[in-house]
């Protein structure tokens, strides 16, 4: 049975060098938007994969969606592909623009 899956690149803009800048999610659909895979890229560009073993979901509850995201000023959220995530979480080092993307005022 295959499953039905959104990926998702999630911005937050702060200064804190302890947090992730981005975080890239695999959220199962079918399963209340729960992520089943995670992975969280830091300032300095390391990417650090989420694991919880013995979980089939490594968030405690559903990830909101894009537009629940972008509402919020600190946080901008985009769907990515498949490939793209799959790229991000085997890697150790992230080459892509880590600056927070500037939201266009509705």
């Amino acid at each position: 049975m295959s499953r039905n899956y959104e990926y998702i690149k999630w911005y937050w803009n702060h200064t804190d060098n302890e947090y992730a800048v981005i975080i890239f999610y695999e959220l199962d659909l079918e399963n209340e938007r729960y992520a089943t895979r995670m992975a969280e890229v830091f300032s300095d560009r390391s990417i650090v994969p989420v694991i919880e073993e013995r979980f089939d979901f490594i968030t405690e509850g559903p990830v909101p969606k894009i537009d629940e995201i972008n509402a919020d000023p600190e946080y901008y959220a985009e769907i990515i592909s498949k490939e793209e995530f799959e790229t991000v979480y085997i890697a150790n080092r992230y080459d892509g623009d880590i600056s927070f993307p500037k939201k266009t005022i509705l």
